[in-house]
């Protein structure tokens, strides 16, 4: 279909454009990395999307990848009032605020537990309580609020003492999403997200350790990289899936049998 109304026809063509066959995307294209609270922290929006373009190295200094994530959501609410009037049984609406959440789950594998690697970038060299980072970053040396930790969150790889006061500092979260063939669909960073909750568990008779954390992040920013123009007819792009479209349809032409070698609006038969 090329995405007009008047091409629907459900027997010979797909409804939408630009779905072709082996172009696609999935968990499997798709990075988690644990970053900076703030994108100002690194220079901005268009700093992250110059340093993923290319090879990415420049990245390398400002989020850590997270390894070993089994699911991922990602969910808004936003609460509207509504208005009545008395005389009328119309009402209006009054757009509140927008809360989003996050939840992650994880196998513990080896390495850095799932608090560990969330605050990866955080750096607090001031003793008794020592926060090293697990990769050299841009964002450590450029902290709002270089808080000296002193409860300790757990030492090491291990950090498990969601009752630290480290996690009453925010991280970032980029969530960058490619296709089958490596090209870019889209990215957004998570900014100023908490930790309400974290889990750990596992059992006498299973193998596998399972961590899970709930995130509250208090925006999500759209990050610009260079992406896929937008997919859609008006863009000449919209390729169709299975071939050109079938005109067939109440009112088309070859709506009876027969003539020119079709047979019910389907070519060749």
């Amino acid at each position: 279909m090329s995405g007009n109304f008047s091409d629907w026809s459900p027997y010979t063509n797909y409804v939408q454009a630009g779905l072709v066959d082996g172009t696609y995307a999935n968990a499997g294209y798709t990075m988690l990395a644990a970053g900076p609270p703030r994108l100002a922290n690194i220079g901005g929006n268009a700093a992250l999307a110059s340093a993923v373009a290319g090879n990415g190295q420049a990245a390398n200094q400002i989020v850590f990848p997270l390894g070993i994530i089994q699911n991922f959501n990602l969910s808004h609410t936003r609460q509207f009032s509504r208005i009545f009037e008395i005389g009328s049984e119309r009402s209006y609406f009054i757009a509140g605020r927008t809360v989003g959440q996050i939840g992650l789950g994880r196998v513990y594998y080896w390495g850095g537990s799932l608090l560990r690697v969330l605050y990866a970038y955080y750096q607090d060299l001031i003793p008794p309580t020592v926060v090293t980072p697990m990769f050299q970053n841009a964002g450590a040396a450029a902290m709002s609020n270089p808080h000296d930790v002193v409860i300790p969150p757990g030492y090491e790889n291990i950090f498990l003492n969601l009752a630290s006061d480290l996690f009453a500092q925010p991280v970032g979260l980029l969530m960058y999403i490619r296709d089958i063939n490596l090209d870019t669909l889209g990215a957004v960073y998570f900014e100023a997200c908490y930790l309400p909750n974290h889990s750990w568990a596992t059992d006498a008779q299973g193998v596998l350790i399972q961590e899970s954390t709930a995130i509250q992040f208090e925006r999500a920013v759209p990050v610009a990289v260079a992406a896929l123009t937008l997919i859609a007819p008006v863009n000449g792009n919209a390729v169709n899936a299975g071939g050109s479209n079938v005109s067939f349809g109440p009112g088309a032409g070859g709506a009876a049998p027969g003539g020119s070698g079709t047979f019910a609006g389907i070519a060749g038969s």
